[in-house]
């Protein structure tokens, strides 16, 4: 029997090189609307972040162990055929330098906080505090230091339903502003891990929470929108072809809002129109063509270096992945992402500011 595939993530393009640390967080104050075993709301995320000389520090799994077991389950792939990445983050590093702007990442329904790992990646190669956060009930794997992994409870509805997501954004956009909230304790060197695991050197002051900036993808990127519109430290969001669900899309906001599209609108989803129309502040829509839902996540690096293994048809590869090829899904998404967060948060770059040749599938819909 051949060896099994290992799947690469492609090499951040900044000069820095990359830490990373898990904390599961428990909020006190919020009974779990999902995981019953659990009797208060629990939370896993991953800071992504700077650091120099990280020898001594092992590269941070793509999944852990047990949450690699039930993505594998979940995907009908086989570890057999498929190993999982190793990421370049080291785990338990030491923070390089203070005052770092700050980047949320809320993943889809069914995903994790894995699952946008080659662009968290280059967002912390270039100087970002990147923060992922998993919404147990919601994520399709999610595994505790205990050991346990909690799986998805909640059912999906069609694209033209998808309004009645808006309950369930509720509990992400708690989730969020919870997470917010431990930042600040982090940045005063405080530790708010709910076992009290050791965490990196140079967390103190390591946060600008003054530059906080959110992105997701599908049901994460209605999660930012509704996340920037409830709480005033979210100070712009970029949306990976989701949605606006709930009070938000009636509302709309004041503050930098961009939509990357795929096809989530190849279906018309009720209000949406009337959200754009509601935006007040810096707003762009663009649209990759040739990408498919998931382009913008790490699933189609996935598929195309499985696809030998696993008996994938070039046919059947584009239906999942689109006609783009995953290496330049990924230098899309780092790179739009990239220049939202650096005009918003750090004001400068000019990506935006016209269509680019160097990105001549990236589509200007509306400004």
């Amino acid at each position: 029997m051949s060896k099994p595939v290992t799947v690469a993530l492609p090499q951040p393009t900044g000069p820095r090189e990359i830490g990373t640390v898990a904390l599961h967080l428990r909020d006190g104050s919020r009974a779990d609307p999902w995981i019953k075993a659990h009797d208060r709301r629990e939370l896993m995320i991953s800071l992504w972040y700077p650091t120099r000389r990280p020898d001594g520090h092992p590269a941070a799994p793509w999944l852990p162990p047990r949450a690699a077991e039930a993505f594998y389950r979940n995907s009908s792939l086989s570890p057999a055929a498929l190993s999982l990445p190793l990421t370049h983050g080291r785990e338990g590093a030491r923070v390089a330098g203070r005052g770092l702007p700050v980047v949320l990442f809320s993943p889809g329904n069914g995903a994790d906080r894995s699952m946008n790992t080659s662009t968290v990646e280059e967002l912390a190669s270039w100087g970002y505090m990147v923060v992922t956060i998993d919404h147990p009930g919601d994520a399709g794997e999610v595994e505790f230091p205990n050991g346990t992994v909690t799986g998805r409870v909640l059912k999906p509805v069609p694209v033209s339903r998808l309004d009645e997501k808006a309950e369930e954004i509720k509990v992400r956009v708690a989730d969020t502003r919870f997470v917010l909230d431990r930042l600040k304790e982090l940045n005063k060197g405080q530790n708010p891990d709910a076992e009290g695991r050791k965490l990196p050197e140079g967390l103190r002051g390591a946060f600008d929470l003054s530059r906080v900036g959110m992105f997701g993808h599908s049901a994460g990127g209605a999660t930012a929108a509704a996340t920037m519109l409830e709480d005033r430290r979210v100070k712009a969001v970029l949306n990976l072809d989701g949605p606006a669900l709930g009070k938000v899309a009636v509302k709309g906001l004041a503050k930098p809002y961009m939509l990357m599209e795929a096809e989530i609108f190849d279906k018309p989803i009720r209000g949406q129109k009337t959200f754009w129309s509601r935006l007040k502040g810096w707003r762009l829509h663009v649209k990759t063509n040739g990408a498919k839902h998931n382009s913008y996540t790490d699933l189609p690096l996935v598929y195309e270096q499985a696809a030998p293994v696993i008996g994938l048809s070039k046919e059947q590869l584009r239906a999942v992945n689109g006609t783009l090829s995953a290496a330049r899904s990924v230098a899309v998404t780092r790179a739009y992402t990239m220049a939202f967060f650096d005009l918003h948060l750090r004001r400068k770059g000019d990506l935006l500011d016209r269509r680019s040749s160097r990105f001549p599938e990236v589509q200007v819909i509306a400004r």
